[in-house]
């Protein structure tokens, strides 16, 4: 478990399913993402989650709002399929919780923890060119664009930012 001023990141529950499963219906939610899921394909990635946990020992974290102890939505690094070489510190948060900073503190305290306890030389963070949300957040992280690679989702701007 990681805190922030305002944040709480920790592994995700069983019963942060519904929750996920709700995002990944949510055409704002999943607009630069893989498109809108099922709640079987939501199921599949959260299962992906825990594997890629058990498998790595680090992962993706739910984000929860301390004042409430709302899921909110999720951060963390986590080895991307189209980019095996450094690990990939994404967000993606609830629409209802946007242009409020939280992808910024939780991308800040996922960077910290990426460089710190994890030890890794370098991380990476992905979008497509028109989430110029993320992109910004990119930025005020410190992330500078380092390649850009076709996908099938199209073509994935792959943003590096060394320790």
């Amino acid at each position: 478990m990681i805190e922030t001023d305002r944040l709480t990141l920790r592994r995700f529950r069983e019963e942060d399913r519904g929750a996920v499963a709700r995002w990944n219906a949510d055409p704002d939610f999943t607009r630069h993402l893989a498109g809108v899921q099922t709640r079987e394909q939501s199921d599949g990635g959260f299962d992906r989650w825990q594997v890629h946990w058990d498998e790595h020992g680090f992962g993706l974290l739910g984000i929860v709002w301390r004042e409430s102890g709302e899921l909110i939505g999720r951060s963390g690094p986590q080895y991307h399929r189209m980019w095996p070489h450094d690990p990939e510190v994404g967000w993606a948060l609830d629409p209802a919780w946007w242009g409020r900073g939280i992808a910024t503190e939780a991308g800040r305290a996922m960077v910290d923890w990426s460089f710190g306890d994890l030890g890794f030389e370098r991380v990476v963070s992905i979008t497509v060119e028109p989430n110029l949300g993320s992109r910004r957040v990119m930025a005020k992280l410190g992330f500078t664009l380092h390649n850009r690679i076709p996908s099938e989702w199209g073509t994935l701007w792959v943003h590096k930012l060394d320790r």
